[in-house]
Order: structure tokens, then sequence, then C-alpha cells
């Protein structure tokens, strides 16, 4: 007689260091957009000194952009954290988009710290998709818990 249950899988370590990652960008990305509104005439008045064509419209677009990310990321971490197979979908999507992107720049514009950039974002994609996808750990971890 099987009594095999279904019981969540442990997290593995590399599951939850990118789960801490991505509480650390939205935890980063909210005190960057407090902090844009906290300093706002501060920073536009910066800006027009320096006759930067950045509007006020613009300026407030990029607060509610961060705020935005800040939730995004929160949910995404969250959703990781908790094994979701549509987060890990989602994470290795945009990792995939963000691969894509260092190959055209290391092809167009390999100078410089272009290439320094495109290289990390590389090794940092590769990375990730490991972590997600590339390890039984993992797997079992996103089958049982998701």
């Amino acid at each position: 007689m099987n009594t095999s249950v279904d019981t969540p899988t442990r997290r593995p370590g590399v599951v939850s260091f990118i789960g801490i990652i991505l509480y650390v960008q939205a935890f980063l990305a909210a005190i960057a957009a407090v902090s844009l509104l906290i300093w706002r005439n501060d920073i536009l008045d910066f800006l027009n000194r320096q006759d930067s064509p950045l509007s006020n419209g613009a300026f407030t677009g990029t607060i509610v952009g961060e705020a935005i990310a800040a939730i995004l990321l929160f949910v995404v971490a969250n959703g990781i954290m908790r094994g979701s197979n549509g987060f890990r979908l989602l994470v290795a999507i945009v990792q995939g988009l963000s691969m894509a992107s260092a190959v055209y720049i290391l092809v167009a514009h390999h100078v410089g710290g272009y290439v320094y950039r495109g290289v990390f974002s590389l090794f940092v994609g590769v990375f990730v998709l490991w972590a997600l996808y590339g390890n039984d750990e993992s797997d079992r971890y996103f089958e049982t818990n998701g």
C-alpha cells in the first residue's frame, strides 16, 4: 500500500538566494520611489538648472514607475519563495530577454563598459536559469509546492 503524501519540499538555497535578491530589488525600488517623492522639488530644481529636458510629468512618471516596479518585484519574489511555477516561468522569460539584450549589446557595442555589462548579464542569466530549471532540487521544489 502506497502511503506517500505530497508534502512540500524544502526550498533549495539557490532559489532562496534568488528570492532574497528580488526582495532586495523591491526594497531598493521602494526607497527610490519614496526618495524621489520626498526630494521631488529639489531634484526638479537641480535638473532645471542643468537644462535637463525632463519635464515635471516625466518625473512623476518615473516615480510611479519605480513604485510599480517595487510592487511587481515584491509579488514575484513572494511567488518564487512559495514555489509558484508561473512566477518561475516569468523570471525565466525576463532573464531570457535580458540575455538576448546582452548578446545584442556585445555584438553591436563591443567596446569598454558595454562588454562588461553584456558578459555580466549573461552570467547572471545563466545562473538564474540554472537555479530555477537546471538542478533536481529546484525542479522538485517547484513541482511539489507550486
